[in-house]
C-alpha cells in the first residue's frame, strides 16, 4: 500500500494581505446603514478633499448622497471631478494603511458621506454588501447575511450606553425554578438547585441566632425565579409613511431584539413586515426593507395571533407603527375597527401587546391605548427620536 504525502500549498502574499480598511470596515457599514448616526473626528476630510479639487472645488454636500439638486455646472464637469475625488480616496487608503490615520481619527458618518461610492466598493469585495444600485441623490445598497451580525452588535453597543443594569423582563414569572433573578422568598440552601450566589448572609445570620445556633448549619438562600419560554412577533410597519429615521429606527429595534435574544439563548423571534400586505422576514431582508403602500395594521395583528398560536410559553407582539391604519384586509370593517378587533382577539391566546409609536397624532395615540386596553396586559410607548430608543414615554394597561 502506497501513502500520499500531502503538502501545503503556501499562501499567497495577496491572500495574508488585508485590506487597510478592515479595521474600521464594520464602524463603516454600520453608518451606511444608518446615515443619521453622527460622530465627530480629529482629521477633517472635507478639508483633505478640498486639496484636490483645488480651483475646481464645490460645496461638499454635492458629494453626499443626500443632496437634493446638482447645479449644471456640477452636471458638465462630474467625471473630472469624481475622478479628482478618487485620487483623494486613494491618498486616504495610503494614509490608513500606513497608520497615519487610526480610527480615532476619522469621523466614520464624514468618511461614508464624502466617499459614499468608495466605501460601497470597499464593503462589496469584504463580503458586506450584495449590490449597489442608483445614481446621484437616490441611491439603494443591498447588504448580505453577514452584514445583520455586525450591524446588530454595532446597534447594541451603542443602546447599552449608559444604560442602568438590566431587570427581569416579559418572561420572567413567579413561578419558582432557576435562573440570575433572585426572588423575596427565603427558603433552605439546596445544593443541587442554589448556587452560592443564591445564599442570603444576613438571613442565614438571623435564623441561627434565632435558633441559637452558632455553626450555621440552615443556611438559607434566596429562591430563583422561574425563567418562562418566551416567543415573540415583532410587526414593522413598512408603508410609505416610514421613510427615513422611521424605517432605520424600526429596523434597529428588530436586528437589536433579535441579538439580544439569541446572546441570551432563550425564545424566539419570528419578524413580520407590513403594508397593505405582511410577510415574514427571513435573514438579512431586514436591512433590505423599503417603505411603500398603505398600512394595514389589523393584518399586521392577525398573522402575530396566527404564528403565536402554534407557540407556548409567554406569547408577545410588539408593534412599531407611525401612524393610524389606512387600510383593511376585511372589506366588512374600517381600519380602525379592524386593528381594534384583532387587538381584541390577542386576549384569546393571552399575548401581549406592546405598541411602538413613532407618531404622536391625537387620533394615533386614541387607537393605541385603545389597542392596548382590548389586549390587557400591554404597554403603548412613544418615541420622539425614532433612532432613540433609550428615552420613550410608557403607557401600561
Amino acid at each position: 500500500m502506497h501513502t500520499r504525502h500531502m503538502i501545503d500549498k503556501p499562501e499567497c502574499r495577496a491572500c495574508k494581505q488585508e485590506n487597510p480598511l478592515q479595521s474600521i470596515a464594520e464602524d463603516a457599514l454600520y453608518s451606511l446603514f444608518n446615515p443619521y448616526y453622527r460622530e465627530s473626528g480629529k482629521f477633517d476630510l472635507s478639508e483633505f478633499v478640498r486639496k484636490y479639487l483645488k480651483d475646481d472645488f464645490i460645496p461638499m454636500r454635492d458629494f453626499t448622497r443626500n443632496v437634493g439638486f446638482y447645479s449644471s455646472y456640477w452636471m458638465r464637469n462630474f467625471e473630472k471631478l469624481r475622478d479628482l475625488k478618487k485620487q483623494a480616496w486613494q491618498e486616504l487608503r495610503k494614509m490608513i494603511e500606513k497608520g497615519e490615520i487610526s480610527r480615532e481619527d476619522i469621523s466614520m458618518s464624514q468618511l461614508v458621506e464624502i466617499f459614499f461610492e468608495e466605501i460601497v466598493e470597499e464593503l462589496e469585495k469584504m463580503g458586506y454588501v450584495e449590490s449597489y444600485e442608483g445614481r446621484f441623490h437616490k441611491k439603494t445598497v443591498r447588504y448580505k447575511a453577514i452584514a445583520e451580525k455586525i450591524i446588530g452588535d454595532k446597534i447594541l453597543s451603542i443602546a447599552l450606553e449608559n444604560l442602568e443594569k438590566r431587570r427581569p423582563g416579559d418572561e420572567m414569572t413567579e413561578k419558582e425554578g432557576t435562573s440570575i433573578f433572585i426572588s423575596e422568598k427565603i427558603v433552605d440552601f439546596d445544593e443541587n438547585i442554589h448556587t452560592f450566589d443564591n445564599v442570603d448572609i444576613i438571613e442565614t445570620f438571623i435564623t441561627s441566632a434565632l435558633k441559637k445556633k452558632a455553626d450555621f448549619e440552615e443556611v438559607v438562600a434566596r429562591q430563583s425565579k422561574h425563567a418562562e419560554k418566551c416567543s415573540y412577533v415583532m410587526l414593522i410597519d413598512v408603508s410609505d409613511s416610514m421613510r427615513g429615521k422611521k424605517i432605520i429606527g424600526a429596523i434597529e429595534a428588530g436586528i437589536a431584539l433579535k441579538r439580544a435574544i439569541k446572546r441570551r439563548g432563550s425564545g424566539e423571534l419570528e419578524i413580520v413586515a407590513f403594508n397593505h400586505k405582511a410577510s415574514r422576514v427571513k435573514g438579512a431582508e431586514i436591512l433590505n426593507l423599503e417603505p411603500r403602500g398603505r398600512t394595514d395594521i389589523g393584518l399586521a395583528l392577525k398573522m402575530a395571533r396566527e404564528i403565536l398560536s402554534e407557540k407556548s410559553g409567554t406569547r408577545i407582539v410588539f408593534l412599531i407603527s407611525d401612524g393610524e391604519p389606512t387600510a383593511s384586509y376585511n372589506p366588512n370593517l374600517t381600519p380602525w375597527l379592524c386593528a381594534l378587533k384583532e387587538a381584541r382577539l390577542l386576549r384569546n391566546i393571552n399575548a401581549r401587546l406592546h405598541i411602538a409609536m413613532f407618531g404622536n397624532e391625537k387620533r394615533f395615540v386614541d387607537l393605541c391605548k385603545s389597542m392596548a386596553k382590548l389586549c390587557g396586559k400591554s404597554s403603548v410607548f412613544h418615541f420622539s427620536d425614532p433612532l432613540n430608543l433609550k428615552k420613550y414615554v410608557l403607557h401600561k394597561f
